[in-house]
């Protein structure tokens, strides 16, 4: 809802700032919404926008886009934990700290564990893709390409146009359906 108002009223001169763009959503979803309302601000509105964001991969958007530059909020492991420094630093942040906020959290040990192994298992697969991909090994699953055009084409959605007022919701719905190319 706040990103539908933000994109149908912003100008050229709005400050637009966003907390965890693409939250609340699937990894998928999300990940599309946070790209794709991103490129629309940069390509249409063309306003300064300050957001953070799981999502690494949109990380990459600084060497895509003029006028992009990723920062951090730095923080440091040591023998006492986790110290969150509270400097914004250049570049993307490279690791993710949320087990290490969830072990000061007082989150049970055995979750803590099972996090951690589950992190690993998932870093793990995602290396090996990466590395058979680079061999030009294909380990797509059925699906895997028609689920990558899907996410391609809702990333290709101008959401704002659809969000018009005045335009009902089963129009809305209908230009979303076309758009995806799913039946009507």
């Amino acid at each position: 809802l706040e990103s539908s108002a933000i994109l149908r009223t912003a100008t050229k001169r709005s400050l637009i700032i966003v907390d965890e763009l693409g939250r609340g959503t699937s990894t998928f979803d999300g990940y599309g919404l946070a790209r794709a309302i991103s490129e629309y601000i940069l390509d249409k509105i063309g306003c300064m926008v300050v957001f953070a964001t799981h999502f690494h991969e949109l990380t990459s958007l600084e060497q895509e886009k003029a006028g992009v530059k990723n920062c951090h909020v730095s923080a440091q492991k040591g023998n006492q934990g986790l110290t969150f420094l509270y400097e914004v630093q250049k570049g993307p942040c490279l690791e993710s700290f949320g087990i290490q906020v969830a072990e000061m959290a007082n989150v049970p040990a055995k979750v803590i564990a099972d996090a951690k192994r589950k992190a690993a298992e998932l870093e793990h697969f995602s290396t090996a893709v990466k590395r058979a991909r680079k061999l030009g090994m294909d380990d797509e699953t059925p699906g895997d390409k028609e689920n990558l055009q899907f996410v391609n084409k809702f990333a290709n959605i101008d959401l704002p146009s659809m969000m018009k007022q005045g335009v009902s919701r089963d129009e809305t719905l209908q230009m979303l359906k076309q758009a995806l190319d799913l039946p009507q």
